[in-house]
């Protein structure tokens, strides 16, 4: 059998338009794969108690109302467009809109939260639940917890630490007054740089004090 030059170059053509195919395919593939882990960082979810985690649309405060609030039970849009609730107690952690929620219930030595003092206790079920904001987490981690004030529109915030292996959180911040400096200051022993740090005021906002902690200091 004779092929003519007419033919090998044919075959040439079929096999450079099969390897175009190929890497197009795998080029999809790839750029699927991408979308799909994206999606699953920033699709909202929410963990029951079970352990279990759904997927969907989260929503945990009430916009519709003249003063905002948080809802009485978390509600769920999973990806069917079925809406569900959840009771606060049987939920241990969500993410609404890329911000990761995690469940907690704290108290303290008085019978309710005192904004002086500076120590929250985590309890197993003793106190009050409150989903605290993670802001980043490590040896030295950094929530926040957001509440309403009476007739106030605006969303507080004040900011938590909690070392790895502790069973309580400290209160950063005191508001308009800026960083703790002596709660931060009997927090840190076991980083007497630290301590040297923010008794110099060299930082102004909690984040910095987590990345020095996280990266220089040990439990």
């Amino acid at each position: 059998m004779v092929i003519t030059g007419n033919r090998f170059q044919l075959f040439d053509r079929l096999n450079k338009t099969s390897k175009t195919l190929f890497i197009l395919t795998l080029l999809i593939f790839w750029i699927q794969s991408i979308s799909i882990a994206q999606n699953s960082k920033t699709m909202d979810f929410l963990v029951w108690n079970s352990g279990d985690s759904l997927f969907g649309a989260v929503e945990h405060i009430n916009l519709k109302g003249v003063s905002s609030r948080f809802y009485k039970k978390i509600r769920l849009t999973d990806t069917r467009r079925k809406p569900k609730r959840f009771n606060r107690k049987d939920v241990i952690a969500f993410q609404v809109n890329g911000e990761i929620y995690e469940s907690f219930w704290i108290y303290q030595s008085s019978e309710k939260i005192s904004l002086i003092n500076p120590k929250y206790v985590i309890g197993a079920q003793i106190g009050e639940q409150y989903f605290l904001k993670l802001i980043s987490k490590g040896k030295l981690s950094h929530y926040q917890m957001e509440w309403w004030e009476q007739g106030e529109s605006s969303l507080m915030q004040m900011d938590l630490l909690r070392k790895e292996n502790d069973h309580f959180f400290i209160r950063a911040t005191q508001g308009i007054f800026g960083l703790k400096t002596k709660v931060l200051i009997n927090y840190f022993t076991n980083c007497p740089e630290l301590q040297k740090q923010i008794e110099k005021r060299q930082f102004k906002e909690v984040g910095p004090i987590v990345d020095f902690y996280n990266s220089n200091c040990f439990n």
